[in-house]
């Protein structure tokens, strides 16, 4: 009677346990589906090898979002098996590869034989042993994806793109030192360069970061204006003077800049990452050098004094210009990349490529020193030089100013005199006229 009463006591428990909603200290994202897995009397489960006890299992009528949000699904068994053997979580079913943060088709036979199944795990005690998906990890790849349309995806032999996968789950990106948790990033088999495919995580951006559609749309009209009105000064004669020479360089330095920063955004230049990087600075670079060309020129246009400077200048002036603009970028982009080439220390390197765009890296104060710095310096110069051109704008608006009332009143005082003179005229001639009237000619005189 005992056995009796105690077997239907473990069924209600068995019961009661597999009703809850969720495992008791185990969290969403370490669980798996296990409804077909194998089940026992005892109420565990036999699952890819692991046997699961019944204690970490449950029933679930719902799936989690990355945002903790419920969705509605179809009851089913889940159990606890990543507190059990470390797990791998994907972003599609295992096999399946990713392209532009979309799931598709098996791996085909050929490309199964070729791709590389090894993933280096870091282990609690700060160990690092290397990994097969399959065979040493639970795979997860029933869980939500991170809850953004569209995904960054990180490749480790790119400077700047390690990462450390824990042996909790968790992520560690080294470019930001941010460290994602199973909700933030996934896993997914990824074709890279060399025919070759790996496993590479998948994360959204970062949550500052604007729509890229409304960035997009902005430098696209951006670049649109630039060559119209590049158009216009190439098209109008009066407009090829020297300064409409210095702005057309101007534009077309910042056209460029503007395409490789769209390049870069839209990821079309991951695959020359660290060329179109150096590329991107030497057109923005550029474009600041001739910004202080046109500010030098046209402040030695309006100034009074500019024949001292314009002495020791060349007489083909644009051909010295564009010596200074571009030669002066080109140097700084060779000094950039000596110093990514050859300085060993990661604060004092510029880094371009690394991380998630293929531009200088910018998250730390290096980037004062190869960017900022030199652009700060730029736009000093530049703002001294137009403040001055302002001040003899309104120097010689002044002057041309009191040159004109100077020239009024000279005007004036010439009216006056001449009427003044006319008025004397006129007085003569009436006293004369009176004189005659008053004078009496005597009939003898005839």
């Amino acid at each position: 009677m005992r056995i009796v009463i105690g077997s239907i006591t473990a069924v209600l428990l068995l019961l009661l346990q597999n009703s809850n909603a969720e495992i008791p200290g185990c969290d969403f994202f370490d669980t798996v589906d296990i409804s077909k897995a194998q089940r026992f009397s005892n109420g565990s489960y036999l699952y890819e090898g692991l046997l699961i006890p019944a204690h970490l299992t449950a029933k679930y009528d719902y799936k989690l979002l990355a945002d903790d949000s419920k969705e509605k699904v179809a009851s089913h068994v889940r159990g606890c098996a990543c507190h059990l053997r470390p797990c791998i979580r994907f972003c599609c079913p295992q096999y399946q590869k990713m392209n532009m943060s979309v799931c598709y088709g098996d791996m085909s036979e050929d490309e199964l034989n070729k791709h590389d199944p090894f993933v280096n795990v870091t282990l609690s005690d700060g160990s690092v042993v290397r990994r097969h998906f399959k065979e040493d990890l639970i795979v997860q790849s029933d869980l939500a994806k991170p809850g953004c349309p569209r995904m960054y995806f990180m490749n480790h032999e790119l400077p700047g793109n390690k990462f450390t996968l824990f042996e909790n789950g968790s992520l560690l990106r080294h470019w930001d030192n941010a460290e994602l948790s199973k909700r933030e990033y996934c896993v997914q088999h990824l074709s890279f360069i060399g025919d070759s495919i790996r496993i590479a995580p998948h994360f959204c951006p970062l949550s500052s970061e604007h729509s890229r559609t409304w960035k997009t749309v902005a430098i696209v009209i951006s670049m649109i204006c630039i060559v119209l009105t590049i158009s216009v000064y190439l098209y109008v004669k009066k407009l090829r003077n020297l300064h409409g020479k210095c702005f057309i360089c101007y534009l077309a330095s910042l056209f460029l800049g503007y395409l490789f920063l769209l390049l870069n955004m839209w990821k079309y230049s991951s695959h020359f990452c660290v060329t179109a990087g150096f590329m991107g600075y030497f057109s923005v670079i550029a474009a600041f050098f001739w910004l202080s060309v046109i500010s030098l020129t046209l402040w030695n246009s309006f100034s009074g004094n500019s024949g001292w400077l314009n002495r020791f200048l060349p007489q083909d002036r644009f051909l010295s210009y564009n010596l200074y603009a571009w030669g002066m970028a080109l140097l700084l982009t060779a000094i950039t990349y000596i110093a990514d080439q050859v300085v060993d220390d990661e604060n004092l390197r510029p880094r371009v490529g690394v991380g998630k765009s293929c531009w200088i890296y910018t998250g730390d104060m290096t980037v004062m020193i190869y960017f900022y710095g030199p652009m700060l310096l730029l736009i000093a110069f530049n703002i001294t030089m137009f403040v001055l051109t302002a001040f003899r704008i309104m120097k010689v608006k002044k002057e041309a100013q009191n040159f004109t009332q100077q020239q009024n009143t000279t005007n004036r005082l010439n009216s006056d005199k001449q009427t003044i003179k006319g008025g004397r005229n006129e007085v003569g001639a009436s006293d004369e006229h009176i004189s005659l009237q008053n004078t009496k000619i005597e009939p003898s005189v005839f």
